[in-house]
C-alpha cells in the first residue's frame, strides 16, 4: 500500500505540472500549499456537508388520503356540519342542529364547520363581543367566537394534515376586524390561508397538498362585510361560493342557484355548496317547500328524516343531479344537520364522491338524535319540539 505522505507529493506534483502548463489561466496562488493542504485534509471546500442540506418533505396524506393531496382545494367535496356550534344537550332543542361535540364533528370527518355569529348581548363580554347563537341568543346561545375558534385552534394543531373550512354567517354586519380580534387572539390566525386575491377562480385555488406544506390549513369566508384589504383570511363566500336554495321542507333537494354575489358574471367559475338539511314546519304552516327559506311558518330539523337525508344514497343522488346540472361537477360542500346521524352514512357518501375510503372514528361519539326514515308531520312533532317552540316563540315576542 502506498504511503499517505508519498500520494500527498504526487499530488502537489501534478497540480504543479498543470500550473506550468499552457492550458492553465493562471498560476498557483502562494497560499497553494495551504489550499492543497486543506484539500487533502478536508475535501473539496465548495461541496456542502451532508448535514447541511435541508429538504423538506411533501405532504403524503391529506384530509386522511395520499390520493387529495395533488388534488385542488376546489375539486374536493368536503362534509359540512349546519351551525356546528349548535350542539343539543340530551333530547335536543328545536335551535339545535348537531348532537356531537365540536371535535367529534372534526374526527368524524366533517372539514366545513358552518356558523351563525351575532353582536354579544352581555355588556361585559370580553374580547370581540361576538357570540354564536341560531336566529337570536334568546333562543340558542352557543357562546363566544373565542371559544368556537380556540377549539377549531387545538384540533388543526393536533392535526396538521387535515384542511378545513370555516363558513361564518355575518348575521349582524359586523365589520372583518371584529372577527380577526378573535382570530388573533386565539392564535388561529397563523393556520389561515392567506391568499392573493379576494377572489380566486374555480382553477385557481391551491391543492390541498401546498397547503399541508405550509401550514396554513385553514380557509375562512365571512357572508357578508368582507375586506380583503383589513383582514386578508376572511374571504367574500359569494364572491367564491354560490349555494342552493336552504331550510328546504320537501325532497328531493332542489340544487338550483339561489345566493351568488351580484357581481358574479360566471357562476362556473365558483365553488358551490349543496344545503342538504331538511325543516319541518311547525303548526301546520306552509314552510318553504323545496326552493328555498321564503316561507312563513318556524320551521325546525327534521331529525325523523335523518336516516334518509343524511343517507349514502340521497348524499350521492343529490350531488350527482346538482352536477347534472353545473357544468358535471359535484358539489364542493355540503351542508347537513345532526351529520353523524346515522352511523356516519353522510361522511360515507362524501368519500364516494372523492373516490376515496372512510374511516369512521375509533372512539364513536355519534348522538342520538332518532335517524328515522320517514317523517313526522306537524300534528305529530315530538314533545320536546313542541317544547322548544313554545320557547322560540316567546323570545320572538321579546326580541
Amino acid at each position: 500500500m502506498v504511503p499517505f505522505r508519498i500520494l500527498s507529493a504526487l499530488l502537489v506534483s501534478i497540480l504543479l505540472i498543470v500550473s506550468s502548463s499552457s492550458v492553465c489561466a493562471k498560476p498557483l496562488t502562494p497560499h497553494w500549499k495551504r489550499d492543497i493542504g486543506r484539500y487533502i485534509r478536508i475535501g473539496y471546500p465548495g461541496r456542502p456537508k451532508s448535514s447541511s442540506i435541508n429538504v423538506k418533505k411533501r405532504a403524503t396524506t391529506c384530509n386522511g388520503s395520499s390520493d387529495l393531496c395533488n388534488r385542488l382545494y376546489s375539486n374536493v367535496t368536503f362534509a359540512g356540519a349546519h351551525n356546528s356550534y349548535a350542539i343539543a344537550n340530551g333530547a335536543g332543542g328545536l335551535a339545535s342542529n348537531q348532537n356531537v361535540s365540536l371535535a367529534g364533528q372534526l374526527n368524524a370527518g366533517i372539514r366545513l364547520l358552518q356558523s351563525q355569529a351575532h353582536n354579544s348581548t352581555n355588556q361585559t363580554a370580553s374580547g370581540a363581543g361576538i357570540d354564536l347563537c341560531h336566529t337570536s341568543c334568546s333562543i340558542f346561545q352557543g357562546g363566544s367566537l373565542e371559544y368556537y375558534l380556540g377549539q377549531v385552534k387545538s384540533w388543526v394543531d393536533a392535526n396538521p394534515t387535515e384542511v378545513v373550512t370555516l363558513l361564518i354567517v355575518n348575521s349582524d354586519g359586523s365589520p372583518p376586524s371584529k372577527f380577526a380580534q378573535a382570530f388573533e387572539s386565539t392564535g388561529l390566525v397563523s393556520k389561515m390561508y392567506q391568499p392573493s386575491s379576494g377572489t380566486i377562480s374555480r382553477n385557481s385555488w391551491p391543492t390541498l397538498g401546498s397547503m399541508v406544506d405550509s401550514g396554513r390549513t385553514v380557509v375562512g369566508f365571512l357572508s357578508t362585510e368582507a375586506d380583503f384589504q383589513s383582514v386578508n383570511y376572511l374571504l367574500d363566500e359569494f364572491s367564491n361560493v354560490w349555494e342552493t336554495p336552504f331550510g328546504q321542507t320537501q325532497t328531493p333537494f332542489n340544487c338550483s342557484i339561489d345566493r351568488i354575489g351580484q357581481s358574479v358574471t360566471d357562476s362556473s367559475q365558483l365553488m358551490y355548496l349543496s344545503n342538504q338539511f331538511l325543516d319541518q314546519s311547525l303548526f301546520g304552516g306552509s314552510g318553504s317547500s323545496s326552493s328555498g327559506s321564503s316561507g312563513d311558518a318556524l320551521t325546525t330539523p327534521d331529525t325523523d328524516a335523518l336516516g334518509t337525508t343524511n343517507s349514502v344514497d340521497t348524499t350521492l343522488s343529490t350531488s350527482y343531479t346538482c352536477a347534472s346540472e353545473h357544468n358535471n361537477v359535484n358539489p364542493n360542500f355540503i351542508l347537513t344537520d345532526y351529520s353523524t346521524t346515522p352511523s356516519y352514512s353522510f361522511m360515507r357518501g362524501v368519500a364516494q364522491l372523492n373516490g376515496v375510503n372512510y374511516t369512521a372514528p375509533s372512539s364513536s361519539e355519534e348522538g342520538g338524535a332518532s335517524g328515522g326514515s320517514s317523517g313526522s308531520s306537524a300534528s305529530s312533532l315530538p314533545s320536546h319540539v313542541l317544547g322548544a317552540a313554545v320557547v322560540m316563540l316567546a323570545a320572538l315576542f321579546i326580541i
